[in-house]
C-alpha cells in the first residue's frame, strides 16, 4: 500500500533536482570565451600530460579501493540501506520494499562518486571549483536512488517480475548519468561561448518522425535481448551493467540499420547530368611538402572525369619546408584543373581556410587537407546533390586511410572509418543529423558559408562547427559512400595521442557552442547527434571505474558467482555486439583482409579512451568567486558606469 502523499513529495525531489542539473546547461553564465563572432579565445590549452594521466589512475584506483574494502561503514549497505528508508515513507509493504531495495545495484553511483572525486583532486582547479565538483556527488546520489524508489514502485504496482528492475535502474541511472555528466563539463571547464546563428531550421517532422520510430523498434528489440540475457547470465551488477553497456551501443547500432533501410526503400541516389558547374577547391597546407603533389594530381585526374572548370586554391600557411614550391609545379602542370597557391601569415588552419575562400568565386567549394587525396570520380558523385535538391548546403565523403597499411594503427582506423562513414554516418544523413563532415573532404555552398564568415578561428574541430553552423542555417547534410576521399592517418601511438586529444577536444567545444539545452535543437543533428557522441566520449571514463570496481570486488569478496575469472568472460562477451555489425561493415566494403587484426579492436578501443580522458584533463577550468567578491565587484562596475555618464556632456546622455 502506497500513500499518495510520500509519492507526490519524491517526484517533487525528482523535479527539483532535475531542475539543478538542467539549468546550468543553457551555460548563460559562461563568460570564458572573450572572443566574438567567428572567432574564439580561450586560455591556452594545457599540453597532453602522461604523469597527469597516470595520477588520475592512481587515485582512482585508490577511491574505488576505499569504496569496495571500506568495513564501517559499508558503502553498499548504506546506499541500500537509504533506498530502503526512502521507500518506506512510501510504502507500507516493508518486505516487498527491503527485496527491491537490495536488488537494486549501486555500481553506477559507487563509479559516478568515484570519478567526481578523482576529478576533484587530479584535475588542475581552484580549491572553490574543486568542491564544486565534489558537490555533483550527492547530486547524482540522490537521483539515484530517486530511480531506484520509482523502479521499485513501479514494479510492485505493475506486478512487473523482480529480474527487469536491476536493468531499469540502470538505464534510469545512466540517463542521470549523462545529464550529470553535461552540467560537470558546462559548469567545470573554459568552453566556446554558443553559436550567435539564429535557429532557421523549419519543417523537421519528418525526420523527428523517422528517428523516433527506429529508436524506438531498435530499444523494444535490443531491451528483449538484454532481458534474456541477463536471465541466462544472473542478475550480479557487473554482469548486469555490462550487459546494459553493451547493448547501449546496440541500440544506436540497430537504429543505423533500420535508418539503413529506410535509405534503402528511398529515392534512388542523384546521378550527374549534363550540367557541370564550376567548382573550386581550397586546401590549407603548413608543412606537407611528403603529400601535396598527390593531392594535386588527384584533383587534375578527378577534374578530368568530372568535365568542367575546376579551380584550386592551396593556402601556404608558413610552411618552412618546400610545400609551396612542389605545390606551384604540381599546378603549372595541370591539363584539365587549374589552380593557384597564395601565402598565408601561418596564422592558423582556419585563417588559410577563409584566405582561400575568399578568392574562390564558384558556386560550389571542396575543402580538401593537404595530406588527402581524391577519388576520380569525388566530383562526379558530389555535386549531383547539389544540383538535385536545393536544400543540400554540404555533402561528405567515405574517407579511408591511404594504402598500402603498414602497422596495426592503421588497419584499426581503417575498420574505423568504415563503419562510421560507410554505415553510420550515410544512414544517419538520410535524416539529416550528421554532426561533423571532415575536412579531409567537404563541399559546400559557398554564399551560405560566406554569409556566417566562413571557418571559425579559435577552436579544435571547426569542421564540425562549420557542418552544424549550416545545418543550424536550415541547409542539409549528405554523406555519400559513392564519393572516397584517402588521408594519412596515424601509424604509431604517439601520433594517435595527438589526434584523439584534438578531436577530444574539438567535441567538446563543437558541443558546447551548439548545447541544445540553451540554444535550441534544430532538427535530429541537435537535439540527437551531438548529445549522444559528446554523452559518449565525456562518460566513457566512468566505464573504467566500473571496471575497477568490479575487479576489486572480485578480490575483496570472491564468491562463485562473481570471481574474476567469470567477470572476464563477461566483458569479453560484452564486446561481442559492437563488433558484429563492424565485422559485416568490412566484408560489405570489401576488406575482409582487416579480419585478421579484429583481436587488436579491444586494445586500441581503450587506447581511444584513455585519450579522450587526457584531452578531458586538459581543459582549462573556470574559477569560482565567493558571492560577497561578486558582490563586490557588481558594486563596483555599477558605480563606474554611474561615474561614466555623469562625467559626459549633457548632449551625450541624451
Amino acid at each position: 500500500m502506497y500513500h499518495s502523499n510520500a509519492i507526490t513529495l519524491l517526484t517533487a525531489d525528482a523535479a527539483l533536482l532535475l531542475l539543478l542539473v538542467r539549468q546550468p546547461l543553457s551555460r548563460r553564465f559562461d563568460d570564458s570565451d572573450r572572443g566574438a563572432g567567428r572567432i574564439v579565445q580561450l586560455p591556452p590549452i594545457r599540453r597532453p600530460s602522461l604523469p597527469r594521466l597516470l595520477s588520475f589512475l592512481v587515485v582512482g584506483a585508490a577511491v574505488c579501493t576505499v569504496i569496495v574494502a571500506l568495513r564501517r561503514p559499508r558503502l553498499d549497505q548504506a546506499y541500500h540501506s537509504l533506498v530502503a528508508d526512502t521507500l518506506s515513507a512510501a510504502d507500507s509493504n516493508s518486505h516487498l520494499t527491503a527485496m527491491y531495495a537490495h536488488s537494486l545495484p549501486p555500481l553506477i553511483p559507487a563509479a559516478i562518486v568515484g570519478y567526481l572525486v578523482t576529478m576533484a583532486v587530479v584535475l588542475p582547479a581552484t580549491p572553490g571549483r574543486r568542491l564544486m565538483i565534489l558537490a555533483h556527488a550527492p547530486l547524482f546520489v540522490a537521483l539515484s536512488v530517486l530511480a531506484d524508489c520509482f523502479t521499485a514502485i513501479l514494479g510492485a504496482t505493475t506486478g512487473l517480475p523482480l529480474g527487469p528492475a536491476p536493468l531499469l535502474t540502470l538505464l534510469l541511472q545512466s540517463t542521470f548519468g549523462y545529464f550529470l555528466i553535461y552540467r560537470l563539463t558546462f559548469t567545470t571547464y573554459q568552453l566556446p561561448s554558443p553559436t550567435p546563428l539564429p535557429a532557421l531550421r523549419r519543417g523537421d517532422w519528418h525526420d523527428n518522425l523517422v528517428l523516433s520510430l527506429c529508436l524506438l523498434a531498435a530499444l523494444s528489440i535490443v531491451a528483449t535481448i538484454a532481458l534474456a540475457l541477463v536471465q541466462r547470465v544472473g542478475d550480479h551488477p557487473f554482469a548486469v551493467f555490462l550487459i546494459l553497456a553493451s547493448l547501449r551501443s546496440g541500440v544506436t547500432d540497430v537504429t543505423f540499420i533500420l535508418l539503413g533501410l529506410v535509405r534503402l526503400a528511398g529515392a534512388r541516389k542523384p546521378c550527374l547530368g549534363a550540367e557541370r558547374p564550376a567548382l573550386d577547391v581550397i586546401i590549407p597546407a603548413y608543412n606537407e611538402a611528403a603529400g601535396i603533389e598527390r593531392l594535386l594530381r588527384s584533383l587534375d585526374r578527378a577534374a578530368a572525369r568530372y568535365g568542367g572548370p575546376v579551380h584550386a586554391v592551396m593556402c601556404d600557411d608558413g610552411s618552412t619546408d618546400d610545400t609551396r614550391a612542389l605545390a606551384e609545379a604540381a599546378v603549372a602542370g595541370y591539363r584539365h584543373a587549374t589552380g593557384e597557391v597564395i601565402q598565408g601569415p601561418h596564422a592558423g588552419k582556419a585563417k588559410a581556410l577563409n584566405l582561400a575562400l575568399e578568392r574562390c568565386t564558384a558556386d560550389f567549394v571542396y575543402r580538401v587537407d593537404a595530406d588527402c587525396a581524391v577519388d576520380p570520380d569525388a566530383f562526379v558523385n558530389s555535386i549531383p546533390h547539389f544540383l538535385a535538391d536545393p536544400r543540400v548546403g554540404t555533402v561528405g565523403a567515405l574517407t579511408l586511410p591511404k594504402e598500402p597499411y603498414g602497422t596495426w594503427i592503421d588497419r584499426m582506423r581503417a575498420m574505423e572509418q568504415l563503419f562510421t562513414y560507410g554505415l553510420c554516418l550515410a544512414t544517419l544523413s538520410t535524416i539529416d543529423a550528421v554532426p561533423c563532415v571532415p575536412g579531409t573532404f567537404c563541399a559546400f555552398r559557398r554564399q551560405p558559408a560566406v554569409d556566417f564568415g566562413g571557418f571559425i578561428h579559435g577552436m579544435f574541430g571547426e569542421d564540425a562547427e562549420f557542418t552544424c553552423a549550416f545545418g543550424r542555417l536550415g541547409w542539409r547534410t549528405v554523406l555519400d559512400p559513392r564519393v572516397v576521399s584517402y588521408e594519412d592517418v596515424p601509424t604509431r601511438v604517439g601520433q594517435l595521442r595527438v589526434q584523439r586529444f584534438r578531436w577530444g577536444l574539438g567535441g567538446m567545444m563543437n558541443f558546447a557552442r551548439y548545447t541544445p539545452f540553451g540554444q535550441g535543437a534544430p532538427g535530429t543533428r541537435f537535439w540527437f547527434q551531438l548529445p549522444r557522441s559528446a554523452g559518449i566520449r565525456l562518460i566513457s571514463p566512468i566505464h573504467l571505474f566500473v571496471t575497477i570496481l568490479a575487479i576489486l570486488y572480485g578480490t575483496f569478496q570472491p564468491q562463485p558467482q562473481h570471481n574474476l575469472a567469470r567477470f572476464a568472460v563477461i566483458f569479453v562477451l560484452a564486446q561481442l555486439p559492437a563488433l558484429a555489425p563492424r565485422l559485416c561493415v568490412i566484408l560489405y566494403y570489401r576488406r575482409a583482409h582487416l579480419l585478421a587484426w579484429v583481436p587488436l579492436w579491444l586494445p586500441y578501443s581503450l587506447l581511444k579512451r584513455f585519450f579522450q580522458l587526457e584531452a578531458v584533463l586538459a581543459c582549462g577550468t573556470r574559477p569560482v568567486r565567493p558571492p560577497m567578491a561578486l558582490r563586490q565587484l557588481t558594486l563596483h562596475q555599477v558605480m563606474q558606469r554611474q561615474f561614466t555618464r555623469q562625467s559626459r556632456p549633457a548632449e551625450e546622455r541624451i
